[in-house]
């Protein structure tokens, strides 16, 4: 790992415990995935972290050629090329009480794992869609701030005893659809893509917000809005999307098998031939 951009055995790696992303989840965080030691959708990820820490009053640790440099040598270190990548970054250590001014010694973090599953078996193999009771409420209304305090999320996963497999979806706290645990949420009805609209207080996601582009791309209309539960009833496809994960089908919804996803499939075809020009190409960027 790479603890303030200096490489670091987990086992020895240290914060202080008056750190405020420990004391009280100071700090926001970004999961990258990497494509043949390509850092994919690094510039949109490193802006909603840099977004994220200026909401909390954080000083951006370090510049974007900073960062690839860090990336560049964990993934040298670790002999990874295809790997789930994060970066963490806290408060720093500032004592008990809360702070009104900026966070000026904030810490980093950056750990890389292997790929926990082979390389598109999730697209392959799909997930059931099941509500959970737990509404997705954004810690302070920061819908925009993929934050270390994740306790939504925590509390909703406890409720899915069959994760992975089956992913949890949140609705908002009146009752619309609203995301994943740990994913964005879309919807194909009547040849139109459909996704919950940002105003609900859903987090941007990278990849929703890269899909949304590819779909535009593809000449497919795409709609964001607030929309009930029922809609799902009425979808000819549903798919859900993350960074690590990609696009992956929902198989079965409320007990109903949904075997045919054309436009899934579209989608995720002009995923993985832009993953692989640009990782053919080694380019640090994305920019369509």
């Amino acid at each position: 790992m790479m603890l303030d951009g200096q490489p670091t055995e987990e086992a020895s790696a240290k914060l202080p415990i008056m750190d405020h992303g420990l004391l009280y989840g100071v700090g926001a965080f970004e999961t990258i995935r990497i494509y043949q030691g390509f850092p994919f959708l690094i510039d949109d990820h490193l802006a909603r972290l840099e977004r994220g820490l200026s909401r909390q009053r954080i000083r951006f640790p370090w510049q974007r050629e900073e960062w690839l440099a860090q990336i560049e040598e964990l993934l040298r270190l670790s002999g990874l090329q295809d790997a789930s990548l994060r970066i963490m970054v806290t408060g720093g250590e500032e004592g008990l009480g809360l702070r009104a001014s900026e966070y000026q010694q904030p810490h980093t973090l950056m750990f890389i794992r292997p790929l926990p599953f082979d390389d598109g078996e999730w697209f392959a193999k799909g997930k059931e869609l099941e509500v959970v009771s737990i509404p997705r409420q954004p810690p302070g209304g920061a819908a925009d701030i993929k934050s270390n305090n994740y306790l939504n999320s925590v509390l909703a996963r406890q409720q899915v005893q069959r994760f992975p497999e089956v992913e949890g979806l949140m609705l908002t706290p009146d009752g619309f659809l609203a995301e994943g645990i740990v994913s964005n949420l879309f919807f194909v009805r009547d040849g139109q893509l459909h996704t919950p609209s940002l105003d609900l207080g859903i987090l941007d996601g990278v990849t929703r917000k890269w899909v949304i582009a590819l779909a535009q791309s593809l000449g497919i209309e795409v709609q964001e809005g607030k929309y009930p539960l029922a809609a799902l009833d009425e979808a000819e496809e549903i798919f859900i999307t993350n960074s690590i994960q990609e696009l992956v089908p929902i198989r079965i919804w409320r007990g109903r098998h949904l075997e045919e996803h054309p436009i899934t499939d579209a989608l995720y075809g002009a995923h993985r031939s832009w993953t692989t020009l640009l990782t053919s190409a080694g380019e640090l960027s994305r920019r369509m």
